[in-house]
């Protein structure tokens, strides 16, 4: 049946958010974005919907009196086959045989269990499953319908204010150990303490299940994950620094798109790549339009996940629309608060929003969750310091970067502002050595994206200090 674009990406909201409540607010930001529309436009898609699905009756697409709508379907999600399989078992106390167990510990694995819930990544078994799952591998109980791949295994120990915990991911069929890890913390409040070492080791462990879930599928058919293989190769290419990384990295993603149109974080990551390639807010008005478009077609596609929010904000703030890109970092943050690289983007946009010391608190949680990060946190975390006027470590975050042009411009001026003059004055000479027709001026204008003119001229003013002293 024919059906509107409006109208279509309205319904595939409603069908991804199957019998849910849906406000009308939620469902004008979700297809229109940042258009400003009346609730007749929302009126009119939802008459063309009924109209394509013979809905009458409104039997389907029903409306909820001063709430919104509701799409009432039979159909059921299935779990991508794609998604990693685990199941959290009980952590070990640490106790001795016949010791009362410790509650506060014993609900240790549930906590971790709902936070990888919430990663849309994986599939989590419930408690009763991944008990039986984990006594049918040890040869007790009879076979499951459900094989985990991984084993979320660990143990915890509470002395006094002292609370230590042991982590480890398991190959489920191989039996081999993935990753493991240990933390120590004390403190008064323990509920804290746990709480903040679940964090942590949440966020390790999907960064594991990830990359373990990238090498198993090297080994699965094609014929069964290849748009998933497709993407997630292609992301492994995105983040390398080779010359032929995002070229790569485009031709996977439109071998993925080709299979599946409506694949929505392939059409998302081709939009950040696009936009990566002509330079983000430098780029060219009408491929920052077309990377918004693509991005935007992403979150309809899969409203809930994060890593098209993401990007979609990564796209707004290349069209200088600070205000949108901040929602849709937020609406990411909000789908999975423990993604380190989300907690820096969200941080970094709140420094380019003039927010530097907010920005920075962020930033320091995401390196404290991810200590083992991709090198642009330095970029980040030196553009969100200089912002602050904390130019001597801002200095130091992008001394630990791949040199360029790009970067020596910024390192030029906070080496400037914070007195070192022979720093500022070699930056400046290397500039002009490396490549004589690159504008660093030009480059801190158009590229840094700053909310506020002033945050603007106070990064080209340290720049030009900078270079007055090379003369």
């Amino acid at each position: 049946m024919p059906l509107r674009s409006k109208a279509f990406s309205l319904l595939s909201y409603l069908a991804r958010n199957d019998g849910k409540v849906v406000t009308k607010s939620d469902l004008i930001s979700a297809v229109w974005g940042n258009i400003a529309v009346t609730e007749d436009s929302l009126t009119q898609a939802v008459r063309d919907i009924r109209k394509a699905l013979d809905d009458g009756d409104q039997a389907i697409l029903k409306a909820v009196p001063k709430r919104g709508y509701v799409l009432s379907s039979p159909c059921h999600k299935p779990s991508p086959a794609s998604q990693p399989v685990v199941a959290v078992v009980p952590f070990e106390d640490g106790r001795a045989t016949g010791e009362t167990s410790d509650p506060v510990i014993g609900a240790f694995a549930g906590d971790v269990a709902d936070r990888l819930a919430r990663f849309h990544t994986v599939t989590v078994l419930n408690r009763e499953t991944a008990l039986a799952a984990f006594r049918q591998a040890q040869g007790y109980g009879p076979p499951l319908a459900v094989r985990p791949d991984y084993f979320v295994q660990g143990s915890v120990i509470r002395s006094g204010d002292q609370l230590k915990i042991s982590a480890k991911l398991v190959d489920a069929q191989a039996g081999t150990l993935v990753w493991g890890e240990s933390y120590t913390a004390a403190g008064p409040d323990l509920f804290a303490v746990q709480d903040e070492i679940a964090y942590r080791v949440v966020n390790r462990l999907v960064s594991n299940l990830e990359a373990a879930a990238l090498r198993r599928s090297a080994g699965k058919p094609t014929r069964d994950l290849a748009a998933y293989e497709l993407v997630t190769r292609a992301i492994v290419r995105f983040r390398g620094y080779r010359a032929d990384d995002n070229s790569e990295a485009l031709n996977l993603l439109k071998a993925a798109i080709s299979r599946d149109p409506d694949y929505g974080l392939a059409q998302a990551y081709m939009a950040l790549v696009e936009l990566a390639v002509a330079d983000y807010g430098s780029a060219p008005e009408d491929v920052i339009a077309s990377c918004t478009e693509r991005a935007s077609l992403a979150v309809a596609l899969a409203p809930d996940e994060p890593r098209c929010h993401r990007i979609l904000s990564q796209a707004r703030l290349a069209a200088r629309d600070h205000r949108a890109a901040e929602h849709h970092m937020r609406r990411a943050l909000d789908i999975n608060p423990y993604d380190a690289d989300t907690m820096m983007q969200m941080g970094h946009v709140l420094s380019l929003r003039g927010r530097p010391l907010d920005g920075l608190e962020l930033m320091n949680r995401a390196v404290a969750a991810n200590p083992l990060h991709a090198e642009w946190y330095h970029c980040d975390r030196a553009l969100a310091l200089y912002a602050a006027r904390d130019y001597g470590n801002a200095a130091t975050a992008m001394q630990r970067l791949p040199y360029g042009p790009r970067r020596w411009s910024l390192l030029a001026a906070a080496l400037a502002r914070s007195g070192d003059r022979a720093g500022a004055r070699d930056c400046v000479m290397l500039i002009r050595k490396s490549d004589p027709g690159f504008s660093p001026v030009s480059h801190l204008r158009t590229s840094i994206e700053f909310e506020r003119p002033e945050d603007t001229e106070h990064l080209v003013k340290g720049f030009e200090i900078a270079a007055a002293m090379a003369e």
